[in-house]
């Protein structure tokens, strides 16, 4: 007859409790069932660390582009603007060599580009410091002054961008007549030229309306590449004509 088999593993879990024996070693683990180790503060906290360090370093970076981007696209809608009035006034007028280019800045505005423009606020040929930014900067950050001048035909678009316009008394037949200046985030700074800020020509000719650094003065001849990467990256001029022939901003 066989005996009965008993388990002997209470008796020897109670006699090495009785005896002071550390239950890890009658092989019961302290750990959890999976034998998995989790992770002590020291090291949590190390990894938070490295992680700040991290992003401490690339989410400045990442927001330059982001904000750059930003800038580029408005410069491109604000020359896709300018040139869709343009073609209206054309047609409203006729070719730009015969309008007249009359030396008063308001006159020559509101004729041929205000009612083509969707404007939200008018601040007119005056000193009214609504529609531009005081503080004006090169992109060097010197100070370059400010377009809330009688001198400037400023407006506000619905879309926020900030214009001005200035009347240029030159009567040689392809010269540029007059330039706008676009911010293209309107009172938002940094009212940098360069970065938000950026100015386009007028010439009465087949050029139309140019980003400024496409053409000498004269209508008649480019500007060398040399040229305007010199001044975009200094004074922040010519960086209309850099930034849309490269589709980014590069500096």
């Amino acid at each position: 007859m066989k005996k009965k088999c008993v388990s002997r593993q209470p008796e020897v879990g109670a006699r090495a409790l009785a005896q002071g024996v550390k239950i890890g070693d009658v092989g019961i683990s302290k750990r959890n069932s999976t034998g998995a180790k989790g992770f002590t503060l020291a090291e949590i906290l190390l990894t938070l660390a490295i992680i700040g360090v991290v992003a401490a370093l690339t989410i400045p970076a990442v927001v330059t582009k982001v904000t750059k981007d930003q800038y580029v696209v408005g410069l491109k809608k604000a020359y896709n603007t300018l040139k869709a009035v343009e073609r209206e006034a054309i047609q409203e007028h006729g070719p730009m060599e015969n309008w007249s280019w009359s030396e008063d800045v308001a006159t020559t505005f509101e004729k041929y580009f205000l009612p083509h423009l969707d404007v939200l606020k008018n601040c007119g040929a005056t000193t009214d410091k609504g529609c531009f930014a005081e503080g004006i900067t090169f992109l060097d950050g010197d100070d370059w002054g400010n377009l809330n001048s009688a001198s400037f035909y400023k407006i506000v678009t619905s879309d926020g961008m900030s214009w001005a316009y200035d009347r240029v008394g030159n009567t040689t037949p392809l010269s540029w007549r007059g330039k706008f200046y676009v911010d293209v985030n309107g009172l938002k700074g940094p009212n940098r030229f360069g970065r938000d800020i950026f100015e386009f020509l007028v010439f009465p000719s087949n050029l139309g309306i140019k980003p400024n650094g496409s053409y000498e003065g004269n209508g008649v001849t480019p500007i060398s590449t040399s040229d305007v990467d010199g001044f975009c990256t200094s004074s922040g001029d010519f960086c209309a004509a850099k930034v849309l022939s490269e589709g980014a901003m590069n500096y």
